[in-house]
């Protein structure tokens, strides 16, 4: 009997469907705002992530070379913003090329 539920509680798997996913995350079936929003927060915690080391990495350079170049326009406008944008643009494309091959396709 503890067989029988354990099988019922797997969920069923068509092994002819493949769903694109990332992280276990359903990728492939997110709409086209949720592909937008999707795209753009990977982009903005990038931007933060990428923001948050450069500050790092300004302070020790100023620690190791004894200066007092901390400028925190450095940081941001010539690292954290383009890896920003490149990670949002290398999202917003993966998503959306995603969500057109599946209505292209009509696997809604």
């Amino acid at each position: 009997m503890t067989n029988v539920q354990n099988i019922a509680a797997e969920p069923i798997r068509d092994s002819g469907k493949k769903d694109v996913t990332i992280f276990k995350v359903p990728i492939g079936k997110l709409g086209l705002l949720s592909s937008l929003l999707m795209g753009g927060a990977c982009g903005f915690i990038v931007f933060f992530a990428t923001f948050f080391l450069a500050i790092i990495g300004m302070m020790i350079y100023d620690a190791a070379t004894g200066t007092s170049m901390l400028n925190l326009d450095i940081s941001y406008r010539y690292v954290a913003a383009p890896v920003g944008i490149l990670a949002m643009a290398v999202s917003l494309t993966y998503l959306l090329t995603v969500w057109v091959r599946r209505k292209i396709s009509g696997a809604e």
